[in-house]
């Protein structure tokens, strides 16, 4: 049934395609489409028609927004245009089989080949004689299809005359052999599995769209098919007239190994002076950034300096060729950014730094990431909808069966037994719950997935999967026979009625809840035993050599309870990934947004996913999405003015956002140098205890009493103040309580930057604006205001914190422009959106505003006053905390105006933090 649903479907695809008309499409268009298609093929009856209808809406609805970049054309000649960039047949197949076989929409297609032209445009023309070099970064989401991305650039590379493609894929033997798969599916088109001589290839992937394009390659899908200098030697392989693939573990054995062959025989042939080579680094924020501690000696960097091993056998090869690109992935690109641009080293060459291009891709719009799950701190875009429904908080305090941190040799008990917590029990049962339900929907054969991340430890996951599997074999076996399942069942109903139900109501009226088919309790019970019967617990860690392989189970789909650590945190995929309990807990931005294997697609069930973590967790996820989408706004800001990826680099590397990976990758910044210009500060934690709220109160008060009369007044309490001295300012935040989790807003780190600027002038100069809301009346010093309401976010009040998304409504902090800078921020704005592909806003983004305040626009006359900053003070109604107090919980926003002589203010981490960051690496 399920394959004659995907004929149908893909027969219907390619007719809606054929009439040269752009989605999306309206229900009685696709449900037309099904039933044409349906009668061409003979197939009416036999699939099921709502669950095609919904896949054939979610594929011709994808879209992906446009890829943003910062280029130094320096060296660069441009060729990437007229006929060179028509599409060739490596890729033309490679797009096909999206569409045909992948079951891509085709306006995905189109982006993700938009995305690859601007990518190859700023390598160089393999064609091109001479010496050339380029190094670019390409910055995607975690789980949101990087590999689809450089697996399309190796295609249009192909097409395009580049004859040695190597692609550095994971630390793991697991993770080279899933990329070495993927990539003889969809680009050589056969598998490369070892067999007999003169034993044709089987044909896969691309090759049943078209098997008479031709690449050659060295590794192979075996779990030992990495690359073997004396098995290449044999061979005789060398870069000749096709296109040669390489897929290799960043190892430094087997990377030294590769550089000898290519010292002692491409070197020998010539090849390193006539062959154009590309290297993709998958993951590259992870063992290729140099580790090591170079001297500099007066700016210059110590030629007989020798690198950490992988970064230094990538940067040997590099050099041995002539003509070379480099192209860096990674969702959290933090350390490659942090890379000093000026490294380089006799024997090595240059470092890793991103000189030539960095390249921000979009996801495409059913991606479910950080911004979709857990909301963004602060986001006042109005673009950002409210968090999905799908988390589960899990009081590890309370359980105790993992502590955090622990050592290799804890022992995780709950009850002083060895069994899981009830915290594991629920989430394994919500995932037999999926298995079912998604059999009730008609996808008996599709792949599940469950993540237990727990430790980084591989004894202490061998104990918690002899756990798991001791409690689901039970809960199988019940299920299985029948016997005593009546208190297992009810449970189960409680949790489907009390749970599922309710969220798949929710995410139905989401953007993401097209598909989510409301289900019964009498659909999915029956279901139970055969959903029991396939899920097996395995063990997925560096002692286990073999990944899954789901390649293998496709037939019948392979539902696994997969419990790891750090080789579940890179690359590796779970397909069908629906439910995760996770309580590894990391302090490094970087390392805990890998660990969310729960990004990505999930079509026709996001309604059914879970997320099982502690409240902290969440909050630590909320932090890094804002971190994460400054980071690209910030990007998206550079590209707009035309900056370079050095120019990027410098910023970032003197922003405090980028206190987020290991400290041996931040080896330039142990003493970092944080400015805040152009930045906004936006609270959105706030304690609940009522001396500290009664502190911050006082605070503010006697700030205002000092500011003296306000400039103007409104109806409702509000006020602004103009012209108030830094120094009072300072002082106020300086005397302020901020929870620890508020880690935006620390009062007396900015009281210390404010005090700083003012040695340049800057910063002297401040408006303060009180903001009035809907909620009850309260004093604030002399003055009644109508508070301001904000929820938590969740709808609950965390123990001794009230957390919600954004206190910041988005005109206000524009509330200090006269109108001439208010639209010279608006067109900034509107500039980078269209760019974009994104409609007119009416409001002009935080950084413009901040751009204009502080740098204004000469062009045009406007002048910039980087003496000007800016606070915005929130009164929140303290009901929407639960609590019954006469004085408001104090929320503010900091608005910096940019500067180009703001002058940093350094920290050091402790020895606490600092270990902390070393640990999770």
């Amino acid at each position: 049934m399920e394959d004659s649903a995907g004929e149908v479907i893909s027969v219907a695809q390619r007719r809606l395609k054929s009439r040269q008309a752009i989605g999306p499409y309206d229900r009685a268009d696709l449900s037309k489409a099904i039933d044409d298609a349906a009668d061409f093929l003979g197939a009416a009856g036999k699939f099921n028609r709502v669950s095609a209808l919904v896949e054939l809406e979610a594929r011709t609805a994808v879209t992906i927004g446009r890829t943003t970049k910062l280029v130094d054309e320096t060296g660069h000649v441009r060729w990437y245009f007229g006929e060179r960039q028509r599409t060739g047949p490596f890729f033309r197949r490679y797009h096909d089989y999206l569409i045909d076989y992948e079951g891509w929409g085709t306006a995905a297609v189109d982006g993700l080949g938009d995305a690859t032209d601007q990518i190859l445009e700023q390598l160089e023309d393999p064609q091109r004689t001479g010496p050339w070099d380029r190094r670019g970064l390409v910055v995607g989401h975690v789980q949101s299809g990087k590999t689809a991305n450089y697996t399309g650039l190796i295609c249009k590379a192909a097409d395009s005359g580049y004859r040695l493609i190597v692609v550095l894929a994971g630390m793991h033997n697991a993770l080279r052999k899933q990329t070495q798969q993927r990539l003889d599916r969809d680009f050589l088109g056969f598998s490369t599995l070892p067999v007999p001589d003169g034993t044709p290839r089987e044909t896969i992937g691309v090759g049943h769209i078209n098997q008479n394009l031709h690449a050659d390659f060295i590794t192979n899908q075996a779990i030992n098919g990495d690359f073997n200098r004396n098995r290449v030697e044999a061979q005789g392989t060398g870069p000749g007239e096709h296109a040669l693939l390489l897929v290799i573990k960043k190892n430094g054995s087997v990377l030294r190994n590769l550089n000898t062959w290519v010292r002692d025989f491409l070197v020998r042939r010539g090849d390193t002076r006539t062959v154009p080579l590309l290297v993709i680094d998958d993951e590259a924020d992870q063992a290729s950034v140099d580790t090591g501690d170079q001297d500099f000696d007066d700016g210059v960097p110590d030629p007989d300096y020798e690198p950490t091993r992988i970064n230094g056998q990538i940067r040997a090869l590099l050099d041995a060729f002539d003509r070379s690109a480099y192209v860096a992935y990674t969702a959290t690109p933090f350390a490659n950014i942090l890379i000093h641009d000026e490294r380089t080293a006799e024997r090595f060459g240059a470092d890793l730094f991103p000189k030539s291009f960095i390249v921000n891709l979009s996801a495409p719009s059913n991606y479910i990431g950080p911004a979709a799950l857990f909301g963004i701190n602060g986001d006042t875009s109005g673009e950002v909808p409210p968090p999905l429904p799908l988390t589960r908080p899990v009081d590890q305090v309370v359980e105790g069966w993992i502590a955090a941190p622990h050592r290799s040799d804890f022992l995780p008990l709950f009850g002083n037994e060895r069994r899981i917590p009830p915290s594991l029990e629920d989430a394994i049962l919500a995932f037999i719950l999926v298995c079912a339900a998604r059999r009730a929907r008609g996808n008996p054969t599709a792949h599940n997935s469950m993540l237990i991340h727990v430790s980084r430890f591989t004894a202490v996951q061998l104990l918690v999967h002899g756990e798991v599997d001791t409690w689901f074999k039970d809960v199988a076996r019940q299920l299985r026979y029948r016997t005593g399942t009546d208190a297992l069942i009810e449970r189960m109903k409680r949790l489907w009625e009390d749970d599922f139900e309710p969220t798949t109501t929710l995410v139905a009226d989401t953007a993401y809840g097209r598909d989510a088919t409301p289900l019964n309790w009498n659909a999915v019970e029956p279901e139970l035993a055969a959903a029991v019967e396939k899920i097996v617990p395995r063990l997925v860690n560096s002692q286990i050599s073999e990944p899954l392989d789901y390649e293998a189970a496709k037939d019948h789909g392979l539902n696994v309870i997969a419990i790891g650590g750090d080789k579940l945190s890179r690359g590796l995929t779970l397909e069908g990934l629906s439910v995760s309990y996770f309580l590894r807990q990391s302090l490094a931005y970087d390392s805990l947004m890998q660990m969310g294997r729960w990004f990505g697609y999930r079509p026709g069930y996001v309604d059914l996913c879970r997320l099982y973590t502690t409240d902290d967790m969440i909050e630590w996820f909320r932090h890094v999405a804002k971190a994460a989408e400054d980071l690209r706004e910030q990007l998206d800001h550079m590209a707009a003015l035309g900056s370079t990826p050095k120019d990027y680099g410098l910023k970032i590397q003197s922003h405090d956002l980028l206190l987020v990976t290991a400290q041996n990758k931040m080896r330039y910044a142990e003493e970092v140098q944080v400015t805040f210009a152009g930045e906004g500060k936006n609270q959105t934690v706030f304690s609940t205890d009522s001396a500290r709220i009664k502190q911050n109160a006082d605070a503010i008060a006697s700030l205002l009493v000092d500011a003296g009369e306000p400039a103007s007044t409104g109806l409702a309490g509000d006020a602004v103040w103009t012209g108030v001295d830094g120094a009072l300012v300072a002082s106020c935040l300086a005397g302020m309580f901020f929870p620890a989790e508020s880690y935006n807003v620390n009062g007396l780190r900015l009281a210390q930057y404010i005090r700083a600027q003012f040695e340049h002038a800057e910063l002297t100069d401040w408006t303060i604006s009180l903001r009035a809301g809907e909620g009850p009346k309260l004093k604030v010093g002399p003055r009644e205001i109508k508070t301001v309401r904000r929820a938590p976010v969740g709808g609950r009040v965390k123990a001794g914190r009230h957390i919600i998304q954004t206190i910041l409504s988005p005109r206000d902090e524009a509330v200090d422009l006269d109108d001439t800078q208010f639209k010279a921020a608006l067109a900034i704005t509107n500039t980078k959106r269209i760019s974009k592909g994104l409609g007119g806003a009416e409001i002009p983004g935080g950084q413009e505003i901040r751009h204009i305040r502080g740098l204004g626009n000469p062009a045009t006359g406007i002048d910039g006053h980087p003496e000007r900053g800016l606070l915005l003070i929130y009164p929140l109604s303290p009901e929407e905390a639960g609590l019954s107090i006469d004085v408001p919980i104090v929320g503010l926003v900091v608005s910096f105006p940019a500067s180009k002589t703001a002058r940093p203010v350094t920290y050091r981490y402790n020895s606490v933090l600092s270990r902390l960051e070393l640990q999770i690496q």
